[in-house]
């Protein structure tokens, strides 16, 4: 763009939200990838592009400009800093409620969230058929905090007592029955064992007995069976860091508090209601009681919750530093000196004075088997796979039996969870456990060989899911595979890079590009992608192609279609000079596809047609299908509608028949464009419901976007206009947090039509003026065409002669790409255009035809830009 049109451009925005949604826009970034970089939260960025708040100016000059590309744009830079300071004027501050403090009657220091399991427990416990519930779950996850706060819960339900009984300091299993008689007050009797004496007290009681800490003791757990038995009125609840295996015994599972989303921090109210949150607060007050929460403070505080994973002693252990540090350098701390960090009070046990202490406990109950393995589970991150167990951490090759068992056991003694998504189990350790993995990992040097052998598994793994994603009936399984494995897949990238493992890490991002394609991942995907690229890395052309072709289709979906093309082409030749057939006919394909995206419709079918007799000549009917896929697109958007829907039938028949979700979801949509041109409008919403349904299913962001703009169209074109600007609104947002621009700049342009409909031209001129401009920002030919002619149709009346221009431009546009209006478009478009001649004489409508049809398109952008008058 021009300095003269950028000026243009910038003048052309009267809010400050508008010109910031514009300018990240253009400059290729979500809302996460913008506030990343200027350390905002998405929700922030989303505030400050609603209008709702605007930042500092100092902030927005120092951060914001540089992220934005505007270093050498001063004009532009002006007008944002102007516009901001405009919204600073006329902005009121919202106070920030205070934090909800505990309705609750008050412990020593108060029980913070866990309300509806707090509840969930207290009603198990009044239930006659539980006799011996136990709350399980890590060292320092507030099982006994919870279990003091039942007792008050409950006083009123049990007349003869609620007793809480400490079994921390010993380790005897043997003292469990005196101990408890102890606690019960009963007088020791030298002819009475001390389980007979307690069984002589509860036996006619109808009361509770809480027994905290029995880990240490588990041992005894037969003395409670036969306690149960004697005393068929009372109920025991046991805290312990492993189950009691009673058959009474029912388990509740104690999880760390809810933690916050970074990526989506929600208002400052809302965010001091999040449990791990509210509790670091009400810690953090308690010796720094002027504390409040702001803007300036939510994200370390966030982030400190995040670190440790909600887990309460953690916090706890953080608070206590609170009246030393600010919460910036609280969340240094944390990350720096996580385990080292102390508690200290006369009333802190031993063990739960550091997070050292509470895991040298629990480390040292396990098997040397266990013991082992759980130092090297310590180099996943996050969730993992039991299939990938064996392959990383059986060194011994001891087998997966002996593996299961050791894995069971961990379990049991709450160093490992387990977790269940779409009926696969996985695996995870909290932050602290991992540290603490990594730290025993460290003492038996084995770190680099394990590495080694995840960043291969790994490997593997995707190369497998690549397949499974590019065309089967498991592609939601593998999708949600990948997904939930993707923390340890970075740090296996991650240690590839920073051991110059660059062979094996080239290898992994090339096998990972459809994975973050279908998952909407763009920016992340192409990071990794250039990344190793960038690597000096001698030979394994078939290795780089693979990851140039991975690149070049992220590229050409943000719209950059330049750098899309030039990795494209080096990627083609790489596959030539090795003679692999198979990748070239595949980026073949792909350079269809940007043809055809940029208008080049003839070049795109020489791509498409290329490529089709090489699938077929490697008996690939996979591949085939593709081009046949492409093919029909492309003969839709010429409305060679015909041909266009025998090329559906037939690869939807073998889209069908390998039962491959996305594909069916992706043609479905072509089959109900084709409906819609021909005035089908019920068989069209079919297939594009349809469409939706499986994109939703498979979890593919793009296809569901997608689905919703065309049934957005539907809705439009029976004038439903709220209907329409719903689904518009929701297929922006998802295109927006991919970073997908084309298709912004496209759903921009609906929504500009509806408020066109709806009566609303100053709106309409407005929106089609973004989607222009970040159509011509990005060089998106058919997003300009749509632009041009949007803004045209909103001057017929009131500007003639000048909508007669901008029509002239976009035909000659239209007749240059081969790219010609859709047959449900075509009588709104013909009806408009008519209007131009019906309020001009013919000749001057002659003559600006002529001017339109021959200037050029700079010069078509710049006039509309400027010149449209939305009044």
């Amino acid at each position: 763009m021009t300095n003269a049109a950028a000026l243009n451009s910038a003048m052309s925005f009267t809010t400050f939200g508008a010109y910031l949604r514009f300018l990240r826009r253009r400059a290729r970034l979500t809302q996460r990838e913008l506030a990343v970089a200027v350390n905002y939260s998405e929700g922030q960025i989303c505030h400050l592009e609603r209008g709702r708040r605007a930042p500092e100016l100092a902030i927005l000059a120092a951060l914001f400009v540089p992220a934005l590309q505007l270093e050498h744009a001063p004009e532009e830079s002006a007008r944002l800093l102007a516009l901001a300071a405009a919204h600073q004027a006329t902005a009121q501050p919202s106070p920030s409620e205070a934090v909800q403090s505990s309705s609750r009657p008050a412990l020593a220091s108060p029980l913070i969230g866990r309300n509806q399991q707090r509840a969930a427990i207290a009603a198990l416990l009044r239930d006659p058929a539980v006799r011996l519930l136990t709350l399980i779950g890590p060292p320092g996850v507030g099982k006994t905090h919870l279990a003091l706060q039942l007792t008050q819960d409950l006083r009123q339900s049990f007349p003869d007592g609620v007793h809480f009984i400490d079994l921390s300091p010993i380790s005897d299993a043997a003292m469990v029955a005196a101990t408890i008689a102890r606690a019960l007050t009963l007088s020791e009797q030298a002819h009475i064992e001390p389980l007979a004496l307690i069984q002589g007290a509860l036996r006619n009681q109808h009361s509770m007995l809480v027994l905290d800490n029995f880990e240490q003791v588990v041992a005894a757990a037969p003395l409670l069976a036969e306690l149960l038995a004697a005393a068929p009125g009372i109920i025991l609840l046991v805290t312990s860091r492993v189950a009691l295996r009673l058959q009474a015994e029912q388990i509740i599972n104690i999880a760390p508090l809810a933690v916050p989303d970074l990526g989506h921090l929600p208002p400052l109210d809302t965010l001091a209601r999040i449990e791990s949150v509210a509790l670091l607060l009400a810690r953090l007050r308690a010796v720094h009681p002027e504390l409040e929460l702001t803007q300036a403070n939510a994200l370390p505080l966030a982030a400190i919750c995040v670190r440790v994973d909600g887990l309460p002693l953690a916090i706890e252990l953080v608070a206590s530093r609170g009246r030393l540090l600010s919460p910036h350098e609280l969340l240094s701390e944390v990350a720096q000196r996580f385990q080292q960090l102390r508690r200290r009070g006369r009333d802190i046990l031993p063990r739960h004075e550091t997070l050292i202490a509470a895991l040298n406990w629990s480390y040292g109950q396990l098997s040397p088997g266990a013991q082992i393995l759980f130092a090297r589970l310590s180099v996943f991150v996050g969730k993992w796979s039991l299939q990938v167990v064996e392959p990383v951490c059986d060194l011994e090759r001891v087998g997966r039996n002996t593996l299961l068992d050791q894995l069971e056991e961990l379990i049991e003694h709450s160093l490992i969870l387990r977790h269940s998504d779409h009926n696969e189990t996985y695996l995870g350790m909290l932050t602290m456990m991992r540290e603490y993995g990594q730290h025993q990992l460290h003492a038996r040097t084995e770190a680099e060989l394990l590495h080694n052998r995840l960043l291969m598994t790994y490997i593997e793994r995707s190369e497998q899911a690549e397949q499974q994603l590019s065309f089967s009936s498991e592609q939601a399984l593998w999708m949600a595979r990948m997904e939930a494995e993707y923390e340890t897949i970075q740090a296996a990238l991650n240690w590839a890079i920073s051991t110059h493992v660059y062979e094996q890490g080239l290898q992994l991002v090339g096998a990972l590009w459809r994975f973050w394609y279908m998952r909407g991942m763009l920016r992340e995907g192409r990071h990794w992608l250039e990344a190793f690229l960038a690597l000096p890395l001698e030979g394994h052309a078939a290795a780089r192609a693979h990851a140039l072709d991975g690149a070049g289709i992220l590229a050409w979906r943000q719209g950059d279609y330049q750098q899309a093309e030039l990795w494209l082409d080096v990627a083609l030749n790489l596959y030539r000079s090795e003679r692999h057939v198979r990748g070239e006919a595949r980026v073949l394909s792909h350079i269809g596809l940007l043809k055809a995206e940029r208008g080049a419709f003839t070049q795109a079918l020489i791509s498409y047609e290329a490529s089709l007799p090489l699938y077929r000549a490697l008996d690939d009917t996979i591949g085939a299908a593709a081009i046949l896929h492409n093919l029909g697109n492309l003969y839709c958007q010429q409305n060679n509608h015909e041909r266009a829907m025998e090329l559906y039938r037939e690869c939807l028949a073998i889209y069908e028949q390998y039962e491959s979700t996305s594909d069916i979801a992706l043609v479905s949509l072509g089959i109900g464009a084709i409906a819609r041109d021909q005035g089908q409008y019920e068989a069209a919403s079919s297939a594009f419901t349809r469409s939706l349904e499986l994109a939703q299913t498979l979890g593919d962001e793009w296809a569901t976007a997608t689905a919703l703009l065309n049934l957005g169209d539907i809705a439009g074109d029976h004038y439903d206009t709220q209907l329409a600007r719903q689904r518009f609104a929701a297929a922006l947002a998802i295109y927006e947090r991919l970073g997908d621009q084309s298709q912004a700049a496209v759903v921009q342009a609906r929504l500009a039509m509806v408020a066109f409909l709806s009566g609303d031209r100053p709106a309409a001129v407005g929106l089609y003026r973004q989607s222009l401009m970040l159509a011509h920002a990005i060089g998106f030919q058919p997003g300009i065409t749509d632009g041009l002619e949007g803004l045209a149709s909103c001057a017929t009346h009131s500007q003639p002669l000048l909508a007669t221009r901008l029509y002239a431009t976009a035909a000659a546009l239209r007749e240059e790409l081969g790219l010609p209006i859709s047959l449900v478009e075509l009588p709104r478009h013909e009806q408009t255009l008519r209007l131009t001649q019906r309020n001009v004489d013919p000749a001057s409508w002659a003559i600006a035809w002529a001017e339109g049809h021959h200037m050029t398109l700079t010069q078509a952008i710049a006039l509309a830009l400027t010149h449209v008058n939305p009044c």
